[in-house]
């Protein structure tokens, strides 16, 4: 008899549990579990053929948000044309990493370049790098 007087209070905490479910973390299969530090590195990771956009632009010292403050000091169309050329053809670096990139007039073509120590070399064999901003 004693034990018909509990399944009342039994059953209403199966159904509140059943309801709201359990908080716990490790039950919730839509969050992913949190990752360490060290995991979200990019120093274990090659992530050449993707970017990961937001967090990029997150952290200060990305490469991206070098990009972006070097690219900030030019015109608006001087910008979007950085942009669509994305890379230094001589060095390989991204656009803007080392300050606001260069505009060099080559056959008649507007070529952005990292720096002013790339000039010489795009100069003196502007087809070598011409044909990589074709590629």
């Amino acid at each position: 008899m004693r034990l018909s007087k509990f399944i009342p209070f039994l059953l209403g905490g199966m159904l509140i549990v059943g309801i709201y479910g359990c908080n716990s973390p490790e039950s919730d299969p839509v969050t992913p579990p949190a990752t360490p530090a060290s995991d979200t590195a990019d120093d274990h990771v090659d992530h050449a053929d993707h970017d990961h956009g937001d967090q990029a632009t997150a952290d200060a010292d990305s490469p991206m948000a070098k990009m972006m403050s070097g690219l900030k000091e030019l015109s608006p169309q001087d910008y979007e044309s950085a942009m669509a050329q994305h890379m230094c053809p001589v060095s390989g670096e991204m656009l803007g990493t080392m300050g606001a990139p260069e505009k060099v007039d080559v056959n008649g073509k507007s070529v952005w370049i990292c720096c002013d120590g790339c000039k010489d070399k795009l100069l003196a064999d502007p087809d070598k790098y011409l044909a990589k901003l074709k590629k």
